[in-house]
């Protein structure tokens, strides 16, 4: 009966280790000399792993860490908000880094401090913008008009971007909810826009604060506040605001439209948000460089990772496999908020010269299991294949 057993459990011994060893060729090939693919069960044991002891670009992927930061630093369940007073005839705005502060949520700001305007008249809009520090450089963020390369700040009105329609020198905007203002048109025609285009507005912190202050008059002007058109720059009185604004999405959504889109404008403004709530304002891509180290020290298992900014876009920023593994064990309670292909909750990166993608994968014999995905610029489909390889030899 001894020796019955003992074979058995040689027998399953050899199944466990052959169906390893064909999954570990498959994502030997796949990988190519390269690739790093990194794979392990619930447990944490390793069931492939394809040069596992290099670092790699996490490109988007980081993505998935900038929300844990903003989990356990902003928690997922609050809001963004924006303070607004009245001093001397005019509206003052003071920013906090809301990174979804549309042109819808513009309404319902509007909306809810129209009342308390009754029979006031405005001179015009002050932006306090002392949130962030001004003019911060994200690494990797270029000089682009591409809406990726728009600039942080603390008060930012869609993204920092603009979304116009030019024909014959007519410029006009692309959104029925977006009244085009001023500062829009500007930026439309020195950019030379053609036909319809969303871009940035530049990188003047002034512009920004002007665009800001340029659209929440007309969204006032529209909820019957007699407001001018004057903006300035200034600095928010102590004390209580008139209204403080709550972005209706909850963080947690916010943080999810980010992982979905893999918007790196959004990336950065939860990061920078970050580090304003742990080392105070104002925000700066230091403070949240030392607020994600210090949560890297205290989660040992993330050790590898190095972040210089919060979207992924910088060749800087850098990881191990075991510790995005680690990352991923630590954002299972938040994998909802990923997108889902071939079945698979995940979130990819892509730059130049890599191409990569994390995520969970149901198998037959493992149940859920955590891969990590780094390939070379030319592994888009590869990546995939990975995946599928790993649903259905496991």
């Amino acid at each position: 009966m001894l020796m019955l057993r003992s074979l058995l459990l040689i027998l399953l011994f050899l199944t466990a280790s052959t169906a390893h060893a064909g999954i570990q060729e498959t994502v030997a090939k796949l990988g190519g000399s390269a690739g790093v693919v990194y794979v392990v069960d619930a447990k944490g044991e390793v069931l492939a792993a394809h040069n596992e002891d290099r670092s790699f670009t996490p490109a988007s992927t980081l993505k998935v860490v900038t929300t844990l930061l903003a989990a356990e630093h902003l928690g997922l369940d609050n809001h963004f908000e924006t303070d607004l007073y009245v001093v001397e005839d005019q509206l003052v705005v003071r920013g906090k880094g809301d990174p979804f502060l549309v042109s819808e949520e513009l309404d319902l700001l509007a909306a809810a401090l129209a009342p308390k305007l009754e029979g006031q008249t405005l001179k015009g809009v002050v932006i306090d913008d002392s949130w962030f520090v001004e003019g911060i450089t994200i690494p990797g963020v270029t000089s682009t008009t591409e809406p990726y390369d728009a600039l942080n700040s603390a008060t930012a009105v869609n993204f920092n971007t603009i979304n116009v329609v030019v024909k014959s020198g007519a410029v006009s905007s692309a959104e029925e909810q977006t009244p085009l203002t001023a500062l829009a048109k500007e930026v439309a025609l020195r950019e030379g826009v053609q036909g319809k285009n969303r871009i940035n507005i530049g990188k003047s912190n002034a512009d920004a604060q002007r665009y800001a202050g340029e659209l929440i008059a007309a969204k006032l002007r529209a909820a019957g506040v007699t407001i001018g058109d004057a903006v300035t720059s200034g600095t928010a009185p102590d004390g209580e605001p008139l209204h403080t604004h709550q972005n209706s999405r909850t963080i947690g959504e916010v943080c999810g439209a980010m992982l979905y889109y893999s918007n790196n404008y959004i990336a950065n403004q939860v990061f920078l948000a970050v580090g304003a709530a742990v080392k105070g304002a104002p925000a700066n891509l230091d403070k949240s460089v030392e607020v994600a180290d210090a949560y890297i020290a205290a989660h040992p298992e993330l050790t590898g990772i190095e972040m210089v900014e919060g979207s992924g876009i910088s060749y800087k920023n850098q990881a191990t496999s075991a510790a995005f593994a680690a990352a991923l064990a630590l954002f299972e309670p938040h994998k909802a908020l990923l997108r889902v292909r071939h079945e698979s909750a995940h979130k990819t990166g892509t730059l130049k010269v890599t191409k990569s993608v994390v995520g969970y994968a149901q198998t037959r014999e493992h149940g859920e299991v955590r891969y990590v995905v780094s390939l070379d610029g030319n592994g888009s489909q590869r990546r995939w294949d990975i995946v599928q390889a790993l649903q259905t030899e496991l």
